[in-house]
């Protein structure tokens, strides 16, 4: 939570009361007589304007905390920041999980699903659940005032809460003397915030100095307090409702650097020195709002617990694989400095970089330095196969061949139905195109790393709790050893500093050591947690602990989230790092369907299908004739082989033909349906509850 102290201040009567004037009783949510347009008119969308405060970034709570790299635990190598975010606009920041209806709209890779809000929503197939938040946007139209939905893109979905993804983003920045715009500066380092509560705070006579008209420049701006809002307090008394929250106009919502995911991370190599801290809310515009080029701030800022000046370390880093298709290119970032000069001459700190081996020389607050030499390897895109087609009777499956040394299958939806250098399709009723395409992969490197077993005192946990680390590279976490107390299925997840969940699966996990095969790609990142949600049941160690646990260049097992003496379910890691693919053109090839003459009993056998299985009063019976017979016999017997039931079936070749059987004249039990089509017999199992 934010600060339960405040909380406890500002109930709803709070809001009431403190509506400046009685001309305001008449602009509300449901009544626009007396709200004000920003043209003077009286029809207008009350949009809201979002900023964030300079004045609370450096004296909220005393102003930002910073913190050294080593002997802070968790906060090692953090500058932790509050903020502040004033709702400036003529109307209110208002963000609600559902329609009109209840209904929340849950995104699964491409589908979208509308969803009860009652109900806690999981993907099919294990895939990530997301949600798509609703903004209210409220119209003034006279006396009346109504609102019309902006959707958001997905953010993280939680049945209890409700989440904005990178609601802040901010850094620690490098000046620089020749350009005055803050936003082109070197990034020293990173951190964003996860929202999970935008609400009213307090108002903006309440926290004086947070509310300018511009917060953009650095102790700039005119103060704004409630008096100064035509439409002040318009909006709700908004909270940390799972279903609606945000800020009415004139008031701010504040974020304590106590809370999770408000911090910097100052990496190790950076020297003390003046910088400044750039923070920026809604960056990515997720939100309508009146003006969308004001949602940022800074302030300056001296490090002093870092490394001394004198010792110059320069770095690159990629948060892609480094490697590229042909001759792509990635980019790469060097260490924050004042001045840059790379091996193939940029003088920027970030490049696009193909194929080849680059150095960067830094010019810092330490001095100059030159990095180790960075290399972005290449593998070929490989050309398009040839390809052969067939052609086969109706109901017959087809087999299809593409040259090349990795191939892939895919139907006309993009999926993936085979691989290999040839493909036999299911039985055809129609002419069907498939795609072959070839696939070159470059493998990455193979390392184990992690505590190597569960050797040492511990037990079988069956709480919440998670496995620290970072990652300085992306890798793939192929694998790791669990120790297992009960054999069940485990929902294994990985989740951002900011609590955005990375990566997720369902493993069935037996009795005993096991090594799970989870395949998760990670990118670079502070802080991730690994954990299963649920009920564990899986070995954690007390004794015999030793963090941080490092896998060469690439990442380190840090801590946990209980205690830096107790290690959490995940042996022995196997990593991947430097995994590429490059995927050659798709190719198409046709498997052609003829109705060839005769029957074919194999191909009308497939042609066959009863639904469902088991049944109560009704079943059918779908056919799709590969014969140029034009009727079938159908019967329904016990298993003791007497009749109960029969009829004659109009067959049309080639089409598909569904029958509605009624078989609530049977008893419950298990039948045989049996139809005789050309002399052929084809038999299906009944069953009846």
């Amino acid at each position: 939570m934010k600060n339960s102290i405040l909380k406890v201040i500002l109930p709803s009567c709070f809001f009431l009361f403190l509506v400046p004037g009685s001309a305001l009783a008449q602009c509300t949510l449901s009544n626009g007589t007396s709200c004000v347009c920003p043209d003077t008119s009286s029809d207008c969308d009350l949009l809201p304007d979002i900023t964030i405060s300079w004045y609370a970034l450096e004296s909220y709570q005393s102003g930002p905390t910073e913190y050294s790299q080593t002997g802070n635990g968790a906060n090692n190598g953090k500058l932790r920041i509050s903020s502040s975010t004033p709702n400036i606009g003529y109307g209110p920041l208002e963000v609600s999980s559902i329609d009109a209806s209840g209904n929340k709209l849950i995104v699964c890779g491409t589908d979208t699903f509308t969803v009860p809000d009652s109900v806690a929503f999981s993907c099919p197939n294990g895939q990530i659940p997301k949600q798509i938040l609703r903004q209210h946007i409220y119209h003034r139209n006279g006396s009346a005032m109504t609102y019309r939905e902006h959707l958001t893109p997905p953010m993280t979905y939680s049945n209890t809460s409700m989440y904005v993804d990178d609601w802040g983003i901010f850094s620690l920045r490098v000046p620089l003397a020749n350009d005055p715009d803050p936003r082109n500066w070197p990034v020293a380092g990173y951190g964003r915030k996860r929202a999970f509560c935008l609400m009213n705070y307090g108002s903006c006579s309440t926290y004086s100095n947070h509310c300018k008209d511009t917060n953009t420049t650095y102790q700039q701006g005119t103060t704004l307090l409630n008096a100064n809002f035509p439409n002040w307090g318009l909006g709700s008394n908004y909270n940390c409702s799972p279903v609606e929250q945000g800020i009415a106009s004139g008031y701010t919502d504040i974020y304590s650097e106590n809370l999770d995911g408000m911090w910097i991370t100052i990496p190790p190599t950076t020297c003390n020195g003046n910088y400044w801290i750039y923070y920026e809310v809604d960056p990515h515009n997720y939100f309508e709002e009146s003006n969308e080029d004001n949602n940022y701030t800074l302030i300056p800022f001296t490090l002093t617990l870092q490394n001394a000046p004198g010792n110059p370390v320069a770095g690159i880093q990629s948060t892609e694989v480094p490697v590229v298709c042909g001759t792509d290119s990635v980019h790469l970032m060097a260490s924050a400095g004042f001045a840059y000069l790379w091996s193939n001459g940029a003088t920027t700190q970030k490049i696009k970089a193909g194929p080849g081996s680059y150095s960067v020389t830094v010019t810092s607050y330490c001095g100059m330095a030159t990095s180790d030499t960075f290399v972005v390897s290449s593998v070929a895109i490989p050309s398009a196969p040839a390809v052969t087609g067939d052609t086969v009777c109706l109901g017959n499956p087809a087999t299809l061949s593409a040259s090349g040394t990795n191939i892939t299958w895919y139907d006309a939806n993009d999926s993936i139905v085979g691989t290999g250098n040839t493909y036999q399709s299911p039985p055809l009723t129609s002419t069907t195109v498939y795609y072959a395409r070839d696939i070159n992969i470059n493998n990455g490197v193979l390392t184990n790393g992690g505590k190597p077993d569960s050797s040492g005192s511990g037990g079988y946990f069956t709480g919440l709790q998670s496995l620290l680390f970072t990652a300085y590279k992306p890798f793939i976490l192929k694998s790791a050893k669990v120790y297992s107390n009960v054999a069940g299925v485990r929902n294994i997840e990985v989740y951002s500093s900011t609590g955005q969940l990375i990566e997720s699966g369902l493993f069935y996990i037996p009795v005993g050591e096991y090594r799970v095969p989870m395949n998760f790609n990670i990118p670079v990142g502070e802080d991730f947690r690994i954990t299963v949600n649920g009920t564990p049941d899986l070995w954690r160690s007390n004794g015999n602990v030793s963090y941080p646990y490092t896998i060469s260049d690439t990442l380190s097992i840090t801590g946990s989230t209980a205690s830096p003496t107790i290690y959490y379910y995940f042996y022995d890691w196997e990593i991947e790092v430097g995994y590429h693919r490059c995927e050659g053109p798709k190719v198409a090839v046709s498997a052609e369907v003829e109705i060839c003459a005769g029957i074919d009993p194999l191909a009308m056998n497939n042609m066959i299908r009863v639904y469902p299985v088991p049944a109560h009063d009704r079943v059918s019976l779908e056919i799709t004739s590969v014969s140029n017979e034009d009727h079938a016999l159908l019967k329904i017997t016990d298993m003791a082989g007497r009749e109960l039931y029969a009829r004659e079936l109009m067959l049309r070749t080639g089409e598909k033909q569904i029958t509605d059987i009624d078989i609530s004249m049977l008893p419950e039990g298990v039948f045989m349906l049996n139809l005789t089509i050309s002399g052929n017999s084809y038999v299906r199992r009944l069953i009846r509850l």
